[in-house]
C-alpha cells in the first residue's frame, strides 16, 4: 500500500451551486479527501468510502476526478500522479481493476454456485432426473414400461405355460418381498432369443428366453432378478427415460399424445448407458436383497463367470469387446470386478431359490427350446437388432 501523503496536493474544485471552479488544497488523512478551500471557509470532507469517480483510475494515471454524490455537482479535480496513486490504493473500488472484478462477480458467482452444486450432486448422487421420475405417480411409470417393454421385445409374446408361470411368480414373490417395495416387483418372461433381462419403468422386469435356456440354476436367476430390481428400486429406468426423451415428450406421454416422439420410446432407453456408478447401485441392492431372500450369491458369481467366457471379455477392464460395442442398455463395471464384490460379501444362511421341481417348470415357460439362429454379420458400430446375441442387459 502506498503511504499516506504528509504533502498537500493541489487541485481544481467546483462546488455544487457554482458555474466556476477555483484552486483548492486536498489532502488524504484518516479515511478522507479533505478540500481546504482557503479565505477561511470550513474544509469539505468526503469520506473515501463514499467517492465516485468519472472515469476508473488506470495503472500510471496523471490526474483524476472524482465527487461526493452527496454534494450533487461538487467534483474535485487533482493533475498529481502521485496523489493518483495514494487515492488508489486508499480507495481501491476507483481502480479500474475494481470495475472489471465488479462486472465479473456476477459470473463467477454463477459459476462457484454451479461448481458447488456439481459437486453436491456427485458427493450425494442427487439426480434431477430421478427427482422427476420420483414424482411421477405409479400409473404413470407403470405405463411407460409396458410401451418400453412392447417396444424393446418388439411385440414378442410372453412366455405363459401355466407351471413355469406360478414357478416364476413363486421366485418373483420371494425376491420382492426381500427388497422391501411399496409395490411388488411384476416379472414376465418374453419369447426373444437373447441371453438378456431388464427392468423397465413401473417395478416391471423382463427375463428373456435364452436366458433361462442358459442358467443352470434357479440360484443363478435368482441373482439377474436381484440386480435388475435393484435398478427399479433406485428408479434407473425411469430416470433414463426423462434424461433421453425430454419433459415435453413426457409429458406429452402422460397426457394421452400419440406423437411420434415417443412412438418408439423403448428404442430410446436401448441407447441410454447406464453408467457405471447405476450398476454398482444395483448390484448393492441385489445383494441386500438376496440376503434378505435368503438366496445365496454364488449362483450370480456362477453366471458371471460362465458369461464372462461366453464374452469373451478382455483381462484388461478398460479394453472393448464387440459385445461392449453393442451392448443393449448399460455399460457395466468389468465383470471381475462385480464377481468380486459379490464374492467379498460375509456368508449367510441360504437356501435355493426354487425347489427342483419349480427351476424345472420355470426353464420351460416357453416351451422346447428352440435353436439359435446364425447370426447376421452387421457393420462396425451398427446396434445390434432386436433378438441378437450381442444385446446384454445385465
Amino acid at each position: 500500500m502506498v503511504p499516506l501523503p504528509t504533502r498537500i496536493f493541489t487541485g481544481r474544485f467546483s462546488a455544487a451551486r457554482s458555474a466556476t471552479s477555483r484552486d483548492v488544497s486536498a489532502t488524504l488523512r484518516e479515511g478522507a479527501v479533505v478540500i481546504d478551500q482557503g479565505d477561511g471557509a470550513a474544509p469539505i470532507r468526503w469520506r473515501l468510502s463514499a467517492l465516485e469517480i468519472a472515469d476508473p483510475i488506470l495503472p500510471n494515471a496523471r490526474d483524476v476526478l472524482i465527487h461526493e454524490p452527496a454534494r450533487a455537482g461538487g467534483t474535485l479535480f487533482v493533475a498529481d500522479p502521485d496523489f493518483v496513486a495514494a487515492l488508489a490504493a486508499q480507495a481501491p473500488q476507483l481502480t479500474a481493476r475494481a470495475r472489471r472484478w465488479q462486472g465479473a462477480r456476477p459470473f463467477v458467482y454463477v459459476t462457484a454456485a454451479v461448481g458447488a452444486i456439481t459437486a453436491l450432486v456427485y458427493i450425494t448422487d442427487f439426480s434431477p432426473a430421478r427427482g422427476i421420475a420420483r414424482m411421477l405417480p405409479h400409473s404413470t411409470r407403470a405405463a411407460l414400461g409396458r410401451e418400453v417393454i412392447r417396444s424393446t421385445t418388439s411385440g414378442r409374446p410372453a412366455c405363459d405355460a401355466a407351471t413355469g408361470k406360478a414357478a416364476l411368480a413363486l421366485l418373483a414373490k420371494r425376491l420382492s418381498d426381500a427388497a422391501g417395495g411399496k409395490t411388488a416387483f411384476k416379472v414376465t418372461v418374453a419369447d426373444v432369443n437373447v441371453v438378456n433381462a431388464f427392468a423397465a419403468p413401473g417395478e416391471q422386469i423382463v427375463i428373456l428366453r435364452k436366458l433361462l435356456e442358459t442358467a443352470e440354476s434357479a440360484d443363478e436367476v435368482a441373482g439377474v432378478l436381484a440386480h435388475e430390481m435393484g435398478h427399479g428400486i433406485e428408479l434407473h429406468p425411469e430416470a433414463g427415460i426423462v434424461r433421453a426423451v425430454g419433459l415435453m415428450a413426457l409429458t406429452e406421454f402422460v397426457l394421452g399424445g400419440s406423437g411420434g416422439t415417443l412412438a418408439n420410446i423403448g428404442l430410446y432407453l436401448t441407447q441410454l448407458g447406464y453408467s457405471r456408478q447405476a450398476e454398482r447401485q444395483a448390484d448393492a441392492q441385489a445383494v441386500r436383497i438376496l440376503k434378505a431372500a435368503g438366496i445365496s450369491t454364488q449362483g450370480i458369481i456362477d453366471f458371471f463367470k460362465r458369461m464372462s467366457k461366453h464374452d469373451g471379455e478382455p483381462k484388461d477392464a478398460g479394453a472393448k469387446t464387440a459385445d461392449d460395442t453393442l451392448s443393449m442398455l448399460r455399460t457395466h463395471p468389468s465383470t471381475a470386478e462385480r464377481m468380486a464384490m459379490f464374492a467379498a460379501q460375509p456368508t449367510y444362511p441360504a437356501t435355493p431359490a426354487l425347489s427342483d421341481d419349480d427351476w424345472r417348470a420355470l426353464k420351460s415357460i416357453c416351451g422346447p427350446a428352440k435353436a439359435s439362429p446364425a447370426p447376421a454379420p452387421d457393420s462396425p458400430g451398427k446396434p445390434a437388432p432386436p433378438g441378437s446375441d450381442a444385446q446384454r442387459d445385465i
